[in-house]
């Protein structure tokens, strides 16, 4: 299984539109009218087989679902359908860690040897923030040839402590690595001394009333309501791997909606301190990266919109949001196309403009 994200990314980064070009909010029952016209077209032409939301103002301005959830059984997406978020996820992971440093449970300068101390000796100079922000040089574990069904933490972590060297020296240069983020969410277990999936369920799901968001692993009972993921080619591509952290999390558009609003307030941390998770990072020769803890960044003429792109198996995922309007939309996909998602993000931004 290829990991496809970082190109994903990458193509996101590309996009001149990814980021909305006016603070101008388009008068929203036209918008809305407008935004289902290119679904409907999109799902119609074989392009969109998912659900989406867009938000205007903090509040829902579209909400749809398009197409099958499960082709075995005939069943359709709802606008409550449960998705795995790939590397959407990653965000939360994140929150996770700046949780427990607002409880001076950990600093983002810890280096990663005070958690896994059988690392080699590297270990001492990659910190919590490395890892935050994909600066640390651990490599990423879907390079290492290691992807099988069932493919846990642990053996992830076996894999990583095997390397004999970083892949550069930490805060040189950005590179993408899920392995980093696997190794964060052991930190979060090892730091609050209970599992990843009760720490995020009791200090963010629960709080944030998230009532249909899970971290998925070998316990976790069958998810109601699931959509099931298929290749472009409309082959089964289920979810199918057991690790957290880079991944792991099953949610719904409502559910992350919450989570969006959320982030406008104090409810979980301190804005001062989610400031630094929509900061970009700074590298050792004082060049600026895209990335900050969880979001990839962008800034033009002013106005900040934070996002993130995901993608494993049969599901492709996305969320922006528009810090500087509160605005922004989540789509997520069970038809493992990350092209098809990008002709609609660059669509739908132009429909948003008012173009």
């Amino acid at each position: 299984m290829k990991n496809i994200l970082p190109i994903f990314i990458m193509l996101f980064w590309a996009s001149n539109s990814i980021q909305a070009q006016s603070g101008t909010i388009v008068e929203t029952s036209s918008q809305a009218k407008r935004i289902d016209s290119l679904m409907q077209t999109s799902y119609k032409d074989g392009i969109f087989n998912g659900v989406i939301l867009v938000s205007q103002n903090g509040k829902p301005i579209y909400k749809n679902a398009f197409g099958y959830a499960n082709k075995d059984n005939n069943s359709k997406l709802n606008k409550t359908s449960v998705f795995y978020l790939a590397s959407v996820s990653k965000q939360f992971t994140a929150m996770a860690i700046m949780i427990l440093k607002e409880r001076n449970k950990l600093s983002y300068n810890n280096n990663l040897s005070m958690y896994f101390p059988d690392f080699p000796d590297y270990a001492n100079t990659v910190t919590i923030k490395h890892l935050l922000t994909h600066t640390s040089g651990i490599p990423d574990h879907f390079g290492l040839g290691i992807y099988k069904k069932g493919l846990t933490n642990n053996d992830v972590i076996k894999e990583l402590a095997k390397q004999k060297k970083l892949d550069f020296k930490p805060g040189k240069k950005y590179s993408y690595s899920n392995g980093g983020y696997v190794l964060l969410s052991q930190i979060v277990t090892k730091v609050s001394g209970i599992p990843f999936n009760e720490f995020m369920e009791t200090n963010i799901f629960k709080p944030l009333n998230m009532n249909s968001t899970l971290v998925y692993n070998e316990s976790t009972p069958a998810i109601t309501n699931r959509a099931v993921g298929y290749n472009k080619a409309g082959e089964l591509d289920d979810y199918e791997i057991l690790t957290t952290g880079a991944g792991g999390i099953f949610s719904t558009l409502d559910d992350l909606h919450l989570w969006d609003q959320a982030l406008y307030t104090e409810k979980l941390i301190p804005k001062s301190t989610l400031e630094e998770a929509f900061t970009r990072t700074t590298l050792n020769n004082g060049k600026l990266t895209n990335y900050g803890f969880g979001w990839v960044i962008s800034e033009k003429e002013g106005r900040k919109s934070v996002y993130h792109a995901g993608g494993l198996s049969g599901y492709r995922t996305f969320m922006i949001r528009n810090l500087y309007n509160n605005s922004g939309y989540i789509i997520l996909t069970n038809s493992g196309d990350a092209s098809n998602i990008q002709e609609i993000v660059t669509s739908l931004n132009k429909v948003l403009n008012g173009k």
